[in-house]
C-alpha cells in the first residue's frame, strides 16, 4: 500500500514540471494582451479628455511578477470491516494537483510637469525619421509629424489668410515620399565633420532626375553640376533660416498630435462639455474617430467616457495606422519619464487557476 501511495505521489509531482511551462503559455499571452488593449484604451480615452479640455494622465505598468504555487495531495482509502459495507463506495487511491498564481501588478503615474516635459516638447528628429521610414504610408507620415520644413509651413488648424497651409508643403510630401519608394532617397546618421541626421540623394536614374531637381528647388539645394551625382543634404530639428545647402524641420510634440486627432472626434452637437474645435489641416486629416450612445461591435479600440463611447473602427485603416503611430510615438515618449522612478502604486492580487 505504501508503495502505491509513492507511486501516486510521484506521478502527481512528475506532472507538476509541466506547470511552468504551460503557466507560461497561458500568462504571457493573457498579459501582453491586455497590457496592449489597456494602453491602446489609455490613450484613446486622454485624446478624447483632451476634446472636453478635461486633465490628462498616463498610468504605466512598470513590471509584473507573478508567483505560482503548486500544491499536491495524496489519499489512500481503506475499508474496515465487511466488503459489504462499502463495496462500489470507496476509491482506494486519490489525489490532486492545484496552482495557484499570486501576481504582483506595479504602476508608475505619469502626469504633471513629467508628463509636461515628455509630451509638450517636439518629437526628436529620430523619431521622426523612424516613423517615416516604417510608416506604411511615408505621406501621412510627413503631413502629421512635420509642421514646417525651411519656410515652407504645414500649420495645425490653418486660419486663412494669416496661417494657410502653404501648397508648396505638399509637393515636398509627395517628392520626398515618390523618391523614397523608388531607393533614391535615404535618411541617413551623419559621420565625420557632419553630424546630425541628414537624406542622401544616391544613384537616381535619369526617370527620377527631374523629381530629385524639383525637390532640390523646392528646399533651396544647389542642383549638382553633372546629373546623378550624389547629394547629402544635412537636416536639422530646428526653425529659421537654414544654413547654406541644408535643411531645417519644425516638429509637432505629441500633444500637439493629441489636440489634432482631438478635433478628428465626430460628435453631435448636443453632447455636453465637449470643444468645437477648428478644423485641422492636412495633419489632422487622417484620423476619424467615431462616437455612438453603445458600444461598438466592430472597433480597433474603444473606450467610455461620459456616458458616451468612443472609438477607432476596425474598417477604417488610415485612422488605425494613424493611432498606431501616436501609439509607437507615446511609448517612446512614456518610458523616459518613468525611468529610474519608484512605483508609486503596487497592487498584489491572488487568484486560483
Amino acid at each position: 500500500m505504501v508503495r502505491a501511495v509513492s507511486l501516486v505521489l510521484a506521478g502527481m509531482l512528475t506532472g507538476c514540471t509541466w506547470v511552468g511551462p504551460e503557466i507560461v503559455r497561458s500568462g504571457r499571452p493573457a498579459y501582453n494582451d491586455a497590457i496592449l488593449a489597456t494602453s491602446d484604451q489609455q490613450l484613446l480615452q486622454n485624446i478624447v479628455r483632451t476634446r472636453f479640455h478635461d486633465t490628462v494622465g498616463f498610468l504605466n505598468v512598470s513590471s509584473i511578477t507573478a508567483n505560482v504555487s503548486v500544491t499536491a495531495t495524496g489519499a489512500v482509502n481503506v475499508g474496515v470491516g465487511p466488503s459489504s459495507s462499502f463495496a462500489g463506495n470507496l476509491v482506494p487511491l486519490a489525489g490532486t494537483v492545484a496552482t495557484e498564481q499570486n501576481p504582483t501588478i506595479s504602476y508608475v503615474p505619469v502626469s504633471g510637469d513629467q508628463l509636461l516635459r515628455q509630451f509638450a516638447t517636439e518629437i526628436p528628429l529620430e523619431r521622426v525619421i523612424l516613423i517615416v521610414n516604417s510608416a506604411i504610408d511615408r505621406r501621412q507620415a510627413w503631413r502629421t509629424l512635420v509642421r514646417r520644413v525651411n519656410d515652407i509651413r504645414n500649420p495645425d488648424f490653418p486660419d486663412p489668410p494669416s496661417i494657410a497651409v502653404d501648397p508648396r508643403f505638399e509637393e515636398v510630401v509627395e517628392l520626398a515620399a515618390m523618391l523614397q519608394a523608388r531607393g533614391v532617397l535615404y535618411w541617413v546618421r551623419l559621420a565625420g565633420a557632419q553630424t546630425g541626421f541628414g537624406f542622401v540623394l544616391h544613384s537616381y536614374s535619369p526617370a527620377s532626375a527631374r523629381e530629385v531637381e524639383r525637390l532640390l528647388s523646392l528646399l533651396g539645394i544647389r542642383t549638382p553640376v553633372q546629373a546623378g551625382e550624389d547629394v547629402i543634404v544635412p537636416v536639422q530639428l530646428s526653425v529659421g533660416s537654414p544654413a547654406q545647402g541644408s535643411v531645417v524641420i519644425e516638429s509637432r510634440s505629441m500633444l500637439d498630435l493629441m489636440r489634432l486627432a482631438a478635433a478628428g472626434i465626430e460628435l453631435p452637437d448636443d453632447v455636453p462639455g465637449a470643444a468645437r474645435l477648428r478644423t485641422p489641416g492636412p495633419a489632422g486629416q487622417g484620423i476619424h474617430i467615431r462616437s455612438a450612445a453603445a458600444e461598438p461591435s466592430q472597433a480597433r479600440v474603444a473606450t467610455r467616457y461620459r456616458d458616451r463611447w468612443y472609438y477607432v473602427g476596425d474598417d477604417d485603416d488610415a485612422s488605425k495606422q494613424w493611432f498606431n503611430m501616436l501609439q509607437f510615438l507615446a511609448n517612446a515618449q512614456l518610458p523616459e519619464a518613468a525611468a529610474g522612478s519608484v512605483p508609486l502604486l503596487t497592487i498584489p492580487v491572488t487568484g486560483r487557476r
